[in-house]
């Protein structure tokens, strides 16, 4: 059994009883911290400020449920895609981001090899085009799996840009997370080709 004390009165040459206890420690009374701080008094010396503090302790906040809703801007990710033809007005791009065009048609490449998203991406484009359709949605998913970055969502954006359907174009951004989010992409489409 160690006996450190013991050590320390032969050192000092003081008998052992000093170092005992004498009396058990008190336990001080738990108060509130509300009292303590209106009954505490500032230090009364010169260069010495003291006040409260404006703002409320955190175990006097009451939690809020349900908590309130988180806007996240999308369009301020990194995953976001957009784009226009020139001429057409931020206004237009803004309206699409937002959903205001109705989708007239739907295209579903996910799961799809890069040859044959090309294809039914063309065949999809033709349809819309000869049926008028004004804004169309593609969905080609985020891209999560691939290895490096998104295959299918790159080369929509791609194919929108520098494909054969660029001149039917007028803008694309991605969609709104009820209609797929950014794995899926609004584009604004004329009836008649449009010069760049």
């Amino acid at each position: 059994m160690q006996r450190p004390f013991l050590k320390l009165g032969e050192y000092l040459n003081a008998p052992l009883e000093i170092f005992k206890l004498k009396e058990k420690p008190q336990k001080c009374k738990e108060r509130d911290w509300s009292e303590i701080i209106h009954t505490s008094k500032p230090l009364k010396e010169k260069n010495f400020y003291w006040k409260f503090s404006p703002k409320r302790p955190f175990w006097d906040l009451k939690k809020e449920w349900p908590p309130k809703k988180i806007e996240i801007k999308f369009w301020l990710t990194s995953e976001y895609i957009e784009g226009k033809a020139p001429g057409i007005s931020r206004r237009i791009v803004k309206a699409l981001r937002e959903g205001k065009f109705a989708i007239k048609r739907t295209l579903n490449l996910r799961g799809m090899f890069v040859e044959e998203a090309k294809e039914a991406f063309e065949e999809f484009m033709k349809k819309a085009i000869l049926n008028g359709d004004r804004c169309v949605l593609i969905i080609h998913g985020r891209g999560l799996s691939s290895k490096y970055e998104p295959v299918l969502k790159n080369k929509v954006k791609e194919w929108l840009e520098k494909g054969p359907f660029r001149k039917y174009v007028l803008a694309y951004s991605s969609a709104r997370p009820c209609d797929g989010g950014l794995g899926a992409t609004y584009v604004l489409l004329s009836s008649k080709p449009i010069r760049r």
